[in-house]
């Protein structure tokens, strides 16, 4: 590609995607077997793989979520939580990566984010599945279900902050995310609905 000679930094992000920049976030670059699955690669650097098993679609997740080589991105400054998506079987799920002092969040414990609209999404945690054992793309501290209606609220909306409700304590975790990884993560969820409706 004529222009890719000036984009050569972009390659220690990851050599596959060097390229990339030159498309917007959620454009559709191509599409790769990869052993059984499939890896749909986008210009805003995210991969997700279809999981499949005798050709039956088991599993969706992230292999790298925008600027992220892990299926999360980092949300808030204090790099305190992490947020992604998941399918598994049926079933779609917000996966957290909690660090600092929100690393005892458990499951049972209450999640509440609240959009810039001022709308807000409730959501309680439940444990990483099994599959994380052996695939990496599916791993968290924790996750929650998230039904279609929540999904593309995620897709529409950007967020803007967020609290815990600890369920041993009652106690209360608040903060706020980062307006630029908002946008980032708006972008995710727009390439995970993508996938999901067309491919899934």
């Amino acid at each position: 590609m004529i222009f890719s000679k000036f984009f050569n930094k972009s390659s220690n992000l990851d050599k596959e995607l060097d390229r990339n920049l030159l498309f917007a976030p959620n454009y559709l670059i191509r599409e790769q077997k990869v052993n059984n699955n499939t890896q749909y690669i986008f210009g805003g650097h995210s991969i997700i793989t279809i999981e499949q098993t005798q050709g039956k679609n088991v599993g969706l997740f992230f292999n790298r979520t925008r600027t992220s080589k892990s299926n999360k991105l980092n949300l808030n400054p204090k790099n305190e939580l992490h947020l992604g998506f998941q399918t598994i079987a049926e079933v779609n799920y917000l996966i957290l990566g909690t660090r600092q002092h929100l690393s005892h969040v458990k499951p049972g414990d209450l999640l509440e984010i609240c959009f810039n609209d001022d709308s807000k999404i409730n959501l309680t945690l439940e444990s990483t599945d099994e599959k994380a054992t052996v695939n990496k793309g599916y791993a968290c501290n924790v996750r929650a279900k998230i039904n279609d209606k929540e999904l593309k609220h995620f897709k529409k909306k950007m967020m803007n902050t967020y609290k815990l409700t600890l369920n041993a304590s009652g106690e209360t975790v608040e903060g706020s995310f980062d307006k630029e990884f908002c946008q980032k993560f708006r972008e995710v969820a727009q390439s995970y609905v993508f996938c999901l409706e067309n491919y899934y």
